[in-house]
């Protein structure tokens, strides 16, 4: 059997892309060296019972596409079948572009037992399959280096923008609750986008949240210049408790969402268009201001549309101190918001996971697929002084706004 790809100890500390990469290499392997078990009825080295159907004759790299890029795949050659040899697997690749979108995946879920294996791949090449011996050895081979990334060294990412967030699954086969599974991603100085955690949580509570930035400190990661978050409280408190000196900046785009909540539907257009011009203001100052008249000109009609977006408005405003080609990626979590409707969307097909470990495997693997699609933050000299100086001073004199404690106590 050829090499499968580079081992554990060499994938440690790797980019994501080259993990999923390799993880997909090993299963297409796998899956094709057991094809061709399959159809000479023998494997490697196996002498024939009774007449020759025919025998491996070495490989040939061909690219595949996944989702991570292009992989070099050793294809089996055949000799001296009566019918020339084809891969079911390799055709139904490239014929099945959509489904192996859903289907991968749950290679991930069900591949870490291997009762429903064969019920998965089914529709992926037909009657052919693995053996149980095969599967395992390719899960084992998965949820290690899965086990690897995730208590991999972070003393050398330097990043500078930390986002955290969770998403609500259906971990346990067992129970009817969902559980948070909470993500930290980061933009480094180069301005590229790193998964750094993923874990599971229980219901987005403090202690959850603060097990997420103890694990990122314990395996070396620095702090970052500025924190983005929703307003999920339980996390709030955490970053306070545990990097209490980092800015924070609040989604705007939770926090348009909570106002218009509280808005009868035939004004949510008007108000969602007086909101906007608070957050998309070309200046702080600006900002203020909308954010002044706003208000008051709604205190009465939608006091508790006002008191929503005052609470902790500040926080919300907090990119007007970051350079401004920044703006458009820290001042929601737009990216990791949209990665979450991917995984929603793919996880339909699953319902509940066998377990805590399948959820966050298929999670990862999406969240991976996904990162490779985010655009990458352009990040100068100048753009790293900047935001070192405002996070300096937003420690030392965050932003304030007076109006604000007379629309609260109204």
């Amino acid at each position: 059997m050829p090499e499968l790809g580079l081992s554990l100890e060499e994938l440690a500390g790797q980019p994501l892309e080259l993990f999923a990469r390799e993880r997909a290499k090993l299963l297409l392997t796998v899956a094709l060296e057991e094809e061709v078990t399959a159809a000479l009825k023998r494997r490697p080295y196996e002498r024939s019972q009774g007449k020759v159907l025919g025998y491996r004759n070495g490989h040939r790299d061909r690219q595949i596409s996944c989702g991570a890029g292009d992989i070099a795949i050793p294809v089996p050659r055949v000799s001296d079948t009566e019918e020339t040899f084809r891969s079911q697997l390799l055709e139904a690749w490239q014929r099945r572009s959509k489904l192996l979108e859903e289907t991968i995946p749950l290679l991930y879920v069900e591949g870490l037992s291997t009762r429903d294996f064969k019920r998965v791949l089914k529709p992926l090449w037909g009657k052919s399959g693995l053996s149980c011996s095969s599967v395992s050895r390719a899960n084992k081979a998965l949820k290690e280096a899965f086990d690897n990334w995730r208590r991999r060294d972070l003393s050398l990412e330097d990043i500078i923008y930390l986002f955290l967030d969770g998403i609500y699954l259906g971990v346990r086969g067992n129970s009817r609750n969902k559980e948070a599974v909470l993500v930290a991603h980061g933009v480094t100085r180069e301005g590229k986008r790193v998964v750094l955690h993923l874990s599971l949580g229980g219901r987005e509570s403090t202690e959850s949240w603060k097990g997420v930035l103890n694990d990122l400190m314990e395996r070396g990661l620095r702090r970052s210049q500025l924190f983005v978050t929703d307003g999920n409280q339980g996390l709030l408190k955490a970053i306070k408790d545990v990097w209490p000196e980092v800015a924070r900046q609040r989604c705007i785009v939770h926090r348009i969402r909570n106002v218009l909540a509280r808005v009868p539907k035939k004004k949510q257009e008007e108000v969602r268009k007086a909101v906007h011009r608070i957050f998309y203001a070309a200046y702080l100052d600006d900002a203020r201001d909308e954010a002044r008249q706003f208000l008051s000109r709604y205190s009465r009609e939608f006091p508790t549309a006002c008191e929503t977006l005052a609470r902790h408005l500040e926080e919300c405003l907090t990119f007007y101190r970051f350079p401004e080609r920044h703006w458009k990626y820290i001042r929601t979590s737009n990216v990791i918001e949209r990665s979450f409707k991917e995984v929603k969307r793919r996880t339909r097909v699953v319902g509940r996971f066998p377990t805590e470990t399948s959820a966050l495997v298929m999670v990862f693997s999406i969240l991976n697929e996904e990162r490779l699609k985010w655009q990458k933050v352009g990040m100068r000299a100048e753009d790293i002084a900047w935001i070192e100086e405002a996070s300096r001073a937003l420690e030392q004199e965050p932003i304030r706004l007076e109006f604000l404690e007379e629309a609260l106590v109204a």
